[in-house]
C-alpha cells in the first residue's frame, strides 16, 4: 500500500557521482591596469591644535561649497584638497618643520596617479629621504603657514 502524500513514501535514494570539474590552470599572469579613479589612503598624525585648525578651516570651506552649491565636504576631502594645493604649489613648501608621531591621526584619499608623486619611485619619499605619512604632514603644514600668512582659501578650493 503506498501512501497519498508523497512525504511519506520512502523514495529510493540514489548515489550518484558528480562529476569533478578539474580546475583551469592559472594562464600567465594578466597585468591588470589600475582604476583611474582608485583612491589612496594616507593617513598623518596631528596634534589637539592643528586638528582643531583643519576642523575649523573645513567648516569655512564647507560654507563656501554650499554657497556655490557643490555637494558636502568632509574632512577628509578638505584635507586632500590642501594635499592637492601643496602638491601643485611646491614653492610654498617647506622641510623643516618639527614632526612628532602623535597618535592622533587624519586622512587624506589622493587620486593614485597623484599618490605617485609623494610615494612613487621619484616621489618626494624617495628624494627627501622621509616616510610617506612624514611628507604628507609637511606638505599640509606648509599649506596652513601659507594660509596664515596670507593665503587665500577660496584658492584651494
Amino acid at each position: 500500500m503506498e501512501y497519498i502524500n508523497p512525504l511519506f513514501s520512502k523514495p529510493a535514494i540514489e548515489k550518484t557521482k558528480t562529476a569533478v570539474v578539474p580546475k583551469r590552470p592559472n594562464q600567465l599572469n594578466k597585468h591588470r591596469s589600475v582604476r583611474k579613479d582608485k583612491k589612496h589612503n594616507i593617513k598623518f598624525p596631528v596634534c589637539s591644535i592643528v586638528q582643531i585648525r583643519l576642523k575649523s578651516l573645513c567648516r569655512q570651506a564647507q560654507r563656501i561649497y554650499r554657497d556655490r552649491g557643490k555637494e558636502p565636504l568632509s574632512q577628509t576631502k578638505f584635507n586632500t584638497l590642501l594635499l592637492r594645493y601643496g602638491l601643485n604649489n611646491e614653492q610654498i613648501l617647506t622641510w623643516t618643520q618639527e614632526y612628532s608621531d602623535s597618535k592622533v591621526y587624519m586622512h587624506t584619499k589622493l587620486l593614485e596617479t597623484e599618490y605617485t608623486e609623494i610615494g612613487g619611485p621619484y616621489g618626494f619619499a624617495v628624494q627627501k629621504n622621509l616616510s610617506e605619512r612624514k611628507v604628507v604632514f609637511f606638505i599640509i603644514m606648509s599649506v596652513l603657514k601659507w594660509l596664515d600668512g596670507g593665503g587665500s582659501l577660496e584658492e584651494i578650493i
